[in-house]
């Protein structure tokens, strides 16, 4: 029987052996989102973001916006280099990488050779809406190619029009944005798609460990 390892089935984030359910901190709703606690991070050199699944089927190019958004937040992040792989790309058609519901530890040493990376993050936009109310829902989950683990995965519905949302807006605006926003300042964010998502992206990467190079 061929070993196969769900990839995108995440229908709840569950405490497992050494690994554990974690919130990060934030004004009363924070993220939850699942860790393998066990993992050091370091050890991972590169990974593949695929670009996103839309369940949303609300535009044409929203999983390559929403991709690109993530990776550039990933980046930001000095975790670990970053190789993003579109659907329009040969590489996706040579690995077959359509978000199937799982893959056999064959296939993951495939992917892995070819693509030359260590682990791949993959998601769905379940929902989103621009108008008349910012509002995005996504999960992720992060697989190591190397021993089929999951490493990182996680949830969310971000509704601009949510008050605890509301305050992390804020928080978000003034730490990563400051000025330059004038006379909306930090409703720029819940009145721009853009700005919008970029806030989702940092706080989806928020929950991943920080990078030794910053320390």
């Amino acid at each position: 029987m061929k070993k196969t390892v769900s990839i995108i089935g995440l229908a709840g984030i569950v405490l497992l052996g050494g690994c554990a359910v974690l919130k990060k901190p934030a004004p009363q709703t924070p993220v939850q989102f699942y860790i393998d606690k066990n993992l050091d991070f370091a050890t991972i050199g590169k990974i593949a973001v695929l670009e996103l699944d839309d369940e949303s089927v609300s535009s044409a190019d929203l999983g390559r916006t929403l991709t690109q958004t993530l990776a550039d937040a990933l980046g930001k992040k000095q975790l670990f280099s970053i190789r993003t792989i579109y659907r329009s790309d040969p590489e996706w058609r040579a690995c077959n990488l359509e978000q199937t519901p799982s893959l056999s530890s064959q296939e993951m040493e495939v992917i892995a050779k070819q693509l030359k990376v260590d682990a791949i993050l993959v998601g769905i936009i379940t929902r989103y809406r621009p108008y008349p109310q910012l509002l995005t829902a996504i999960r992720f989950k992060m697989l190591d190619l190397r021993s089929g683990r999951l490493l990182w995965a996680m949830e969310n519905v971000w509704d601009s029009t949510d008050k605890n949302t509301e305050e992390r807006i804020k928080i978000f605006f003034d730490t990563q944005m400051r000025t330059g926003y004038q006379p909306m300042n930090w409703q720029f964010v819940t009145n721009s798609p853009g700005a919008f998502q970029k806030f989702v992206m940092y706080e989806v990467v928020s929950t991943l460990p920080e990078s030794r190079m910053k320390h």
